[in-house]
């Protein structure tokens, strides 16, 4: 079977949604599929042009190898701005560059384009029409929500045209793959069919990120006496810098925590200003870490911190972080609600506390008395075991490969590998069957 994958982010980036189709798309080549990603110019999260790619700009597209998929890269218009006209001026020139490089890519035999962006969907659905081949959309985030919460969408036209299009796609799809139940139930209650919408979550390369792993920087921290937490990812409106804040501040008479910024995002220099304001040097700050880098910084923590804000996508958000820290045998000590704060539980894996101040104020009790301790420990030991039976990249694959079959053979079911020895309330796949 020829795959072709859209996604607008792709390694260098460190996006998840990238990462997720380069570990899906390698071990559906091991599994004997040819699989092909059409993408742009590395420019996330900073909204600058990856250096090693500015030179190729002038080309518009090209053809590169990595892990034996072939990448079709557009030139776009580089931004990771929350103003409304430099963000919708990237999304829609990966639209159109893309849309018109799909023309001449090779026929695949079925296209999954990977959101956000939502505008995605329609090169999608476009090529979809020009090879008469089925699509697949994923929706890692339920844009245009996401994103008018997030404040990148505020044109009151352009939202109501975004929900439109939103709407469109999920009609014209083949079939719609979330990462959570929560976005599963989310687009049920909005009428999609059942059958038509399966959970395959994100997921973690459990070979990769591993408890051995360390950083020197980390290990020194922690001979000087420190206790360390790492915070690793993105830092958005989605993760409440407000809350971040009001931890370190209820941290600060614990001289021996520090809580190290591993990051990148629209809200990274928000936070490292505040940070400076009100004097917190319980919080340090690095360059946001590539892929490979990772497992290190959080392997030589004694936790990992995850934040999600509440509001209207808490409910489904699924904080890929997490699975990462558990990976790394990290316990986890997380201000969220919803799908994040429901994962963490069903793990074991460390304490979450709802995002208020009397939530804050016992995660920092629970940090200063538990961080590094026998408990954490084993807390840790529970989040490496759940990682390996229920987050790993091969099963996920697997569950991605059985409902690409499905679909293009115009099958009514596949056996499913048995789920009973993962977690149950986190099946890899809820529905596979197709639908028109």
């Amino acid at each position: 079977m020829r795959i072709l994958f859209l996604s607008q982010y792709f390694p260098p980036e460190t996006e998840i949604g990238g990462i997720r189709i380069l570990e899906i798309g390698r071990r559906l080549i091991a599994r004997g599929h040819r699989v092909s990603v059409l993408t742009g110019l590395p420019n996330y999260p900073s909204g600058k042009l990856d250096p090693a790619y500015r030179k190729k700009a002038w080309k518009l597209a090209w053809q590169e190898k990595l892990d034996g998929i072939e990448v079709l890269r557009v030139a776009m218009f580089p931004s990771h701005s929350k103003k409304t006209l430099p963000r919708l001026a990237n999304y829609f020139s990966f639209l159109f560059a893309a849309a018109l490089r799909a023309i001449f890519a090779a026929k695949p035999d079925v296209i999954v384009c990977t959101s956000p962006p939502l505008t995605i969907g329609l090169s999608a659905w476009l090529a979809a029409k020009r090879f008469k081949v089925p699509f697949v959309l994923e929706a890692r985030d339920l844009w245009p929500e996401a994103a008018i919460a997030l404040g990148y969408l505020q044109n009151p036209r352009i939202q109501k045209s975004a929900f439109a299009l939103e709407r469109f796609l999920y009609r014209q799809a083949r079939h719609i793959v979330v990462v959570s139940h929560g976005m599963r139930k989310d687009l049920i209650e909005r009428g999609i069919a059942p059958a038509k919408c399966s959970v395959i979550p994100n997921g973690v390369d459990t070979d990769l990120f591993t408890p051995e792993a360390k950083s020197d920087y980390i290990e020194n921290l922690k001979q000087s006496g420190f206790k360390v937490g790492i915070y690793l990812g993105t830092l958005s409106v989605y993760h409440g810098i407000d809350h971040a804040l009001t931890l370190l501040e209820k941290l600060r008479p614990h001289s021996d925590i520090r809580i190290v910024f591993a990051a990148g995002g629209s809200a990274l220099h928000e936070l490292q200003t505040a940070v400076t304001k009100r004097g917190l040097n319980n919080a340090l700050f690095l360059r946001a870490p590539s892929r490979r880098e990772m497992p290190a910084l959080i392997a030589s923590s004694d936790f990992g911190l995850a934040l999600v804000k509440p509001g209207p996508f808490s409910r489904w958000l699924l904080s890929s972080k997490i699975f990462m820290y558990m990976a790394c045998g990290r316990p986890i000590f997380a201000l969220a609600t919803g799908e994040t704060a429901r994962v963490i539980a069903e793990a074991q894996c460390g304490i979450v506390e709802e995002p208020v101040d009397s939530g804050i104020n016992r995660l920092a009790a629970s940090i200063a008395d538990l961080a590094g301790g026998p408990a954490a420990q084993s807390m840790g030991r529970a989040g490496r075991h759940y990682a390996e039976q229920s987050c790993g990249w091969n099963s996920l694959s697997e569950s991605y490969d059985l409902l690409l079959q499905s679909i293009t053979n115009d099958l009514t079911s596949l056996p499913l590998r048995s789920q009973q020895q993962a977690a149950p309330a986190t099946p890899a796949v809820d529905q596979i069957a197709p639908t028109d």
